[in-house]
């Protein structure tokens, strides 16, 4: 009998999921679930023409949805059981935060935030933080070059500090409920292993890496008075983050019981830590030492690797991405 892996792809508009044979690569079931809130998935204002949130709740009802839709198309025209299920992968888009409180409890899922936009996740192409990413550029520059030499010499609104910055002035009560943020690609691994709160969170390298300046050379984040220098609410979440993040092919748990039974798969099988989905769309397209691999979707993405051991020369425009 053939093992089994599933894949969840967390877009724009839609989550997707994916079943492949782990010894053939070959797919035995897919499944697409479109968000069900919000304009083709995304909550919008028409004050704003910047802003692009969405709701948590889409995540969750997305995942049992797409999960159960292509289990039932994998059996129906295979041999494929979910007993034989060893895995799941999770990939999302990115910087894609959502606030959470000190429970780790995410607050667009408490009826006293249920519409307030800025308590919910501020999905990648929010723009809202523009003003915060010319500022956090600016501070960079002149105090800490080194953060901005590793993600392309300019920080964009894209990206996790501008849109926590951004909250903290537009919707200082929502940014003081927040006892952390968490990327949706940390966000589903956590949910599906039962390890939400703050502190047991494993967060991913490369969403770290990429959009929150992560890097060991500099112990990890930004340093705390750096962010503090910005606005003291941001030292503040800086506390709650971890020294370590780990990578793709590292488990962060075992799925739990609440979700075996949810999902129909058996509980324990190993959860990787996340990664974003143009990151892994370059792997499954073949991505090696000396090919370039263009991702072009609702965003373009240029990517190639380099072995670990290569020092990369900091060039503007050029992100490190940690294999």
């Amino acid at each position: 009998m053939g093992k089994y892996s599933i894949g969840l792809d967390y877009g724009t508009s839609s989550v997707r999921a994916l079943i492949v044979d782990t010894g053939s690569g070959q797919e035995v079931g897919t499944a697409v679930w479109d968000y069900a809130r919000g304009e083709d998935g995304v909550l919008v204002d028409a004050a704003d023409p910047a802003l692009a949130r969405q709701h948590p709740a889409d995540y969750l009802e997305g995942l049992e949805a797409s999960v159960s839709k292509a289990m039932a198309q994998a059996e129906a025209e295979t041999g494929f059981k979910p007993v034989d299920v060893i895995g799941i992968g999770v990939d999302t888009t990115g910087s894609t935060p959502l606030p959470v409180d000190v429970r780790g409890e995410a607050l667009g899922l408490q009826d006293a935030y249920a519409d307030n936009l800025s308590a919910l996740t501020w999905l990648w192409k929010d723009h809202t933080g523009h003003a915060e990413a010319a500022e956090i550029t600016e501070r960079a520059a002149s105090e800490h070059p080194e953060y901005l030499a590793k993600c392309g010499g300019t920080y964009s609104s894209e990206w996790f500090w501008a849109k926590l910055l951004k909250c903290s002035r537009a919707a200082p009560e929502v940014f003081s409920a927040a006892h952390t943020w968490v990327e949706l690609a940390d966000w589903i691994p956590a949910v599906l292993t039962g390890n939400t709160a703050p502190s047991s969170i494993r967060r991913c390298i490369c969403a770290a890496g990429h959009k929150a300046m992560f890097h060991p050379k500099w112990g990890g984040y930004p340093g705390r008075s750096f962010l503090a220098g910005l606005d003291p609410g941001l030292g503040r979440v800086r506390d709650t983050l971890p020294g370590e993040c780990w990578h793709v092919g590292q488990a962060v748990g075992g799925l739990t019981s609440e979700w075996a039974d949810r999902l129909g798969l058996s509980p324990g099988i190993p959860i990787a830590a996340g990664a974003f989905d143009a990151h892994l769309g370059a792997v499954g397209s073949g991505i090696e030492p000396g090919v370039l691999v263009k991702i072009i979707g609702t965003s373009t993405c240029d990517m190639a690797v380099a072995p670990l051991a290569a020092e990369l020369p900091d060039i503007p425009g050029l992100c490190g991405i940690v294999p």
